[in-house]
């Protein structure tokens, strides 16, 4: 009797669990478990466009002052990699070894820190300044800042070197203060300069005695003005192009 009994409950037991499974496998997909979560967070969270790049680490320990334009620390800005935006972003820019820097929270809420692959990278912004890579004066692609628009922009390459130091034992080098190279676009053709000469000496005799007024009307120091400086000069200098018919 038993016998019969399972054998006639048999095909109940086989339809409920026909239902049961991909019941299972619903809530497994309505609900899936924290383990699971996490995993997806670690894999995908951070935009590894952005994040994707060597790991920071101290290369000159030793080194007296530190590499970087402006201060030493993160500032608020932009970048654009491959054609993409992120926007507030934390970064400083490594003028000694031409490399960029992110900062960014990880999953775990630590702080991290990226240098970026410099062939991806095609602008960014300290603040309000402006920095991108292109190429110039025939050289390789660089990271330059550029000023201006209209018939003149302005690109400052940034350098510093590390030279010996003597005199105390916990240094064995320095950082040598910012050294700045100038390119002048001037109606899309590029020039080098490197004083008040040489960039009056850019434009048409007839307009480079009303420049160097300008240069001293502003009292101007070209290779320790700031950029500040550098853009009002510029807007004014644009000016006095425009209104040239020649």
């Amino acid at each position: 009797m038993r016998s019969d009994l399972r054998i006639l409950l048999l095909p109940a037991i086989l339809f409920a669990s026909l239902i049961q499974q991909p019941l299972y496998g619903q809530l497994r997909m309505e609900r899936p478990s924290s383990d699971f979560t996490e995993l997806v967070d670690r894999a995908y969270g951070q935009d590894q466009e952005l994040v994707n790049g060597m790991q920071y680490y101290n290369r000159n320990p030793r080194a007296m002052g530190h590499p970087y334009l402006l201060e030493g620390w993160v500032h608020q800005g932009s970048v654009r990699i491959r054609g993409k935006l992120y926007p507030d972003v934390w970064l400083r820019y490594d003028i000694e070894a031409q490399q960029v820097e992110v900062e960014y929270r990880t999953m775990s809420g630590a702080d991290n820190q990226v240098i970026l692959v410099l062939d991806r990278l095609d602008e960014f912004t300290i603040g309000d300044q402006q920095f991108k890579r292109i190429q110039l004066d025939g050289e390789r692609e660089q990271i330059y800042q550029f000023i201006g628009d209209g018939r003149m922009i302005l690109y400052i390459g940034w350098r510093k070197k590390l030279v010996p130091v003597s005199g105390d034992s916990r240094f064995i080098e320095e950082f040598s203060p910012p050294k700045r190279m100038y390119y002048l676009d001037l109606d899309g053709t590029v020039y080098p300069f490197s004083n008040k000469k040489s960039f009056v000496g850019l434009f048409p005799k007839e307009i480079q005695k009303d420049m160097r007024k300008l240069i001293k009307s502003n009292r101007l120091l070209i290779r320790t003005a700031s950029v500040k400086e550098l853009e009002l000069f510029l807007m004014a200098a644009n000016r006095l192009l425009e209104g040239f018919a020649g």
